[in-house]
């Protein structure tokens, strides 16, 4: 008897109070050019219908695996949970309201495949709203060298891009409770112990970007974690110049002081000048500001009638 194929990819799903974006999430899903792959939905204790709408998709998918909760446990206890409980070598991480992109688990597949001292491979996203599908996008650093140049200052992943090997991950302490919402960029750290990291150079994921995410509602407490978990990084993976720890000091000081949209809104400007040239920031400055010159009046014509 032929032994059923197991998955190669595990896409783990947390979910909590999803229910109004699930079904946009699994039909990306479901256009995805790669075809082995199982999806895990774990429900963490929603208020909602979730619960009932994953059942309803695993009921309907033999790739669809749901497990429940009834009360909220968190999202670093589920991300531990669904890792221990994929069969897949890989694991492709996703949000409940995110879209994932068609090509994103062939192409993040044949890249580890073909690398095998790289951990984990990200890509690159687009942020959309519910009334503007080009909201921004968010570009991260391709190679190792480039992340390991830039990671104390700024993530080197949009977590609902990245794919990692399960076998790495379970090396690794697990997603950390303690620093959760920096949970994610404490993983990082983690698996670039271990071996190499990537982003690949195309659009991975497509982001929702509301005022219900978790990078708002829960912005103070992320920019205070994320300041602990460089703290942890400065102990552990690499010492920091004295110009970084002022920049964690004022990221900090921002999160408290600033609105969530601002802060957001100047990380995003920040990441699209971080890795130009002088020249270039320069043109892009002058293309703004031409853009907001005034158009001088022109000077009224003589009147030919002589009045």
């Amino acid at each position: 008897m032929n032994q059923k194929r197991q998955p190669l990819v595990s896409i783990l799903i947390p979910v909590y109070n999803g229910a109004p974006f699930l079904a946009e999430t699994i039909a990306s899903i479901k256009k995805n050019h790669y075809p082995n792959h199982e999806v895990i939905l774990v429900n963490d204790g929603s208020s909602d219908n979730s619960k009932l709408v994953c059942r309803e998709f695993a009921k309907n998918s033999k790739k669809i695996r749901f497990y429940s909760f009834d009360q909220n446990q968190g999202m670093t206890r589920v991300l531990n949970f669904g890792i221990a409980k994929a069969k897949g070598k890989y694991i492709a991480r996703l949000n409940q309201d995110d879209l994932i992109m068609p090509n994103r688990l062939e192409k993040q597949v044949k890249f580890l495949e073909q690398h095998p001292d790289y951990v984990a491979v990200g890509g690159q996203i687009k942020l959309f709203t519910e009334g503007n599908p080009k909201f921004g996008q968010v570009n991260f650093p391709l190679t190792d060298k480039k992340i390991r140049q830039n990671w104390l200052m700024f993530s080197p992943y949009s977590d609902p891009t990245v794919t990692y090997r399960k076998e790495s991950v379970l090396r690794t302490e697990g997603y950390s409770q303690y620093f959760w919402p920096a949970d994610d960029v404490h993983m990082w750290y983690q698996l670039g112990k271990l071996g190499k990291l990537a982003n690949l150079s195309g659009v991975m994921t497509k982001v929702r970007w509301h005022q219900s995410c978790g990078s708002i509602k829960s912005h103070k407490r992320q920019m205070l974690k994320t300041w602990q978990v460089h703290q942890w990084a400065a102990e552990n993976v690499a010492k920091p110049s004295s110009g970084l720890r002022i920049f964690w000091a004022c990221q900090l000081l921002a999160g408290y002081l600033c609105p969530p949209q601002f802060n957001w809104a100047v990380y995003r400007l920040i990441k699209k000048i971080q890795f130009l040239s002088f020249d270039q920031i320069k043109g892009k400055i002058l293309g703004i500001i031409n853009k907001l010159k005034i158009v001088k009046p022109q000077p009224a014509m003589a009147n030919l009638s002589g009045e």
